[in-house]
């Protein structure tokens, strides 16, 4: 009967919270735990707190930004919470931070005085578990950075291969040892030219090298996708975790923020960035279409930038510069082609 009594008790206190508080799930959840905590065990409150995971990114070309601090600071007690310092992905996570609090973030790079903490922008942040990292934005200006891939000329081995040689600059930058000659007739793809009914039949240059690039006269070009396969193909061979990629299309901001990163770019230009000639050319191999030839195409290893010029390993002159407006008008005008391999 005790039992019964304390039951009906219980019913009656839980009826009454209805009247006196109204029927809402927020409501309900507040007056049960009121009236079940005398004889009842409730489960012990968790502290609301999850990781703050944060990617700083640079403004002028969205790459990743490295070494920089991100001091998160409590908006309701303005006392500092987490100091992270970004990695080489730009990636940063804090810990315990309160689900549903308000913060300020303000970002400086890493060994800067206390002085320009104080007057870094803030962004306001409420912090809410998330798959994915909360995208952090911060201004850097370009700096000037000279890269210093290996000089490797095309002449006289390579007259008409300047891309093969190129790619050897790239790929003995970065510890691969191989021989422009190696890599020219090793591992360039390239097909002859022959005649049928009176027409001159080649390659798609997009699909292999047109010719043979150690003859002075039947040697023509190659355009970005080969010279991938190339540079993938000897990869392969010495176990390389390289990795190579054609970025034809990429804008400039976006082929210079290459340069940022120390990662040399191989561009596709003509001689002297003069405009593009073509003259003569050959049908596609197995089809009708006829593509006519560039009589002045060349490519380079865009070695680094300085004050509005661009610095180039250039396999027929050496280390040269050029106005950085002009190389990259050479460089849209050529279709927009480029490769690099990096880390």
């Amino acid at each position: 009967m005790k039992t019964s009594h304390r039951f009906l008790r219980f019913l009656l206190l839980f009826a009454l919270s209805f009247f006196i508080i109204g029927f809402s799930p927020s409501s309900l959840g507040t007056s049960l735990k009121k009236i079940m905590a005398d004889g009842f065990v409730l489960e012990p409150s968790q502290q609301n707190n999850s990781t703050g995971n944060f990617l700083l990114t640079n403004s002028r070309n969205g790459q990743p930004l490295e070494n920089y601090l991100l001091y998160i600071i409590d908006t309701s007690t303005s006392t500092l919470v987490a100091a992270v310092k970004s990695d080489e992905a730009g990636e940063m996570k804090a810990d315990e931070l309160v689900n549903g609090n308000e913060y300020r973030l303000r970002v400086v790079p890493a060994g800067e005085s206390s002085d320009a903490v104080k007057v870094a922008a803030e962004t306001a942040y409420v912090h809410e578990p998330a798959p994915l990292p909360v995208t952090l934005e911060t201004y850097v200006e370009r700096q000037a950075n000279h890269i210093g891939v290996p000089i490797v000329m095309q002449h006289m081995e390579l007259p008409n291969g300047c891309e093969i040689t190129t790619l050897t600059s790239a790929l003995n930058y970065h510890g691969v040892k191989v021989s422009k000659e190696t890599m020219a007739d090793g591992y360039l793809p390239k097909k002859a030219f022959h005649y049928q009914d009176g027409k001159k039949f080649g390659p798609d240059p997009h699909k292999a090298y047109a010719g043979n690039p150690r003859s002075s006269t039947g040697g023509w070009y190659v355009f970005a996708a080969p010279i991938v396969e190339a540079s993938k193909n000897i990869l392969d061979d010495k176990s390389s975790r390289l990795i190579t990629e054609n970025v034809s299309g990429s804008t400039r901001e976006e082929i210079l923020a290459y340069t940022d990163q120390s990662i040399p770019v191989i561009v596709w230009v003509t001689l002297d960035l003069s405009p593009p000639v073509k003259t003569n050319g050959w049908y596609i191999e197995g089809t009708d279409e006829f593509h006519s030839a560039f009589s002045n195409l060349h490519s380079v290893v865009l070695d680094g930038w300085e004050d509005g010029n661009v610095y180039v390993m250039d396999p027929l002159k050496g280390r040269v510069s050029y106005p950085e407006d002009v190389f990259f008008d050479s460089y849209e005008a050529l279709g927009s082609q480029a490769v690099v391999v990096k880390r």
